[in-house]
């Protein structure tokens, strides 16, 4: 990996953990701040919640999806700072995950019957539940302790196909939302096309990298 060029971007403040507490301290703020302007006491203000905290985490995933693909197409120093940091950038996302994994626990802890009769979705949780499962196994084994319990193969194949699989589960979330339902907002088509731009981004920097390789 070439030197950072950037002084800004070489500071201690913008990497590692302290570019993790720079993220994610507001983004539990702004959640905060949000609960406070919710009815927490009924079904429609959590549900409210669930929504908000994946708004605040989903850029990160998709950040964290293209990272090393954005240095293939756009190698510089800010590519190199993003793939470098993607270990923190996907740990921000699970810290916004982390949210609504607690907003869905008081629905379905606070509010069983509405959540049986107007919030469950059979095809959303066998979607969901082995995307938290990877979550949750990809955060473990980012750090030394977890990951020096598989083998690189093994960490690779969780890590990459993890990630793959998070991000269908979240893009096709505003798939849905776009082409199924009427309460389309801006937000909505944003997220879809900030998703539909980091899968293109992967896929660029693949044929880039096919057509690179010598003929055989």
């Amino acid at each position: 990996m070439p030197t950072l060029q950037s002084p800004i971007l070489k500071s201690k403040l913008l990497n590692s953990w302290s570019l993790f507490a720079i993220i994610v301290i507001p983004m539990c703020i702004a959640v905060a701040m949000t609960m406070t302007n919710v009815d927490l006491a009924s079904p429609l203000g959590v549900s409210a919640m669930i929504q908000f905290s994946v708004r605040v985490a989903v850029p990160w995933l998709f950040i964290a999806f293209a990272a090393s693909s954005l240095v293939v197409i756009f190698p510089g120093s800010l590519s190199w700072w993003l793939l470098r940091n993607r270990r923190i950038i996907g740990l921000c996302f699970a810290a916004g995950m982390a949210w609504q994994l607690l907003f869905i626990l008081w629905m379905v802890i606070g509010f069983w019957d509405y959540y049986i009769e107007e919030a469950y979705n059979y095809f959303d949780l066998a979607e969901q539940l082995p995307g938290y499962l990877l979550l949750f196994a990809m955060v473990v084994t980012s750090f030394r302790f977890g990951r020096s319990q598989l083998s690189a193969r093994q960490w690779k194949i969780l890590h990459k196909g993890g990630i793959y699989f998070i991000w269908g589960v979240v893009w096709s979330t505003y798939w849905f939302e776009l082409f199924y339902y009427e309460d389309i907002q801006v937000i909505d088509y944003t997220y879809y096309w900030a998703g539909f731009a980091s899968w293109a981004v992967r896929m660029a920097a693949w044929t880039k990298k096919r057509a690179l390789q010598p003929a055989i």
